[in-house]
């Protein structure tokens, strides 16, 4: 990724994240935070990955609900950053944080069955 590429994700990133908090909390779907912003080389598209806390909803449900809310999010972030073109937004559910959550639960799991084995012999 470019420099400029990379300077725009943060901000996008920082920008939305302020959003999210404060202008779409009309979503119900509890604490969103923008996890990564991935540009395209032309600065066109915006892949954007969040992450979820404290949401009665499916992931799935909650990026829909986003998604229907896009334009508006769009809008938001065309108030607070000047480009030539605003990228289109594309979010995605940033499951990181469960992912490494299961495989700790896999290490210990795995430590405490090596931990018995040691004990009996």
């Amino acid at each position: 990724m470019s420099f400029r590429a990379e300077k725009i994700s943060e901000e996008i990133q920082h920008k939305l994240n302020t959003a999210m908090s404060k202008d779409l909390t009309e979503l119900h779907i509890g604490l969103v935070t923008i996890s990564k912003v991935i540009m395209s080389p032309d600065l066109r598209i915006a892949k954007v990955y969040i992450s979820l806390l404290g949401n009665k909803d499916t992931p799935e449900k909650c990026i829909e609900k986003i998604n229907l809310r896009k334009k508006h999010i769009r809008y938001l972030l065309a108030k607070h950053i000047s480009l030539k073109y605003m990228p289109e937004l594309i979010f995605y559910y940033d499951d990181t944080l469960e992912y490494a959550d299961k495989i700790n639960k896999l290490l210990k799991e795995v430590n405490k069955d090596a931990g018995t084995d040691e004990h009996t012999e």
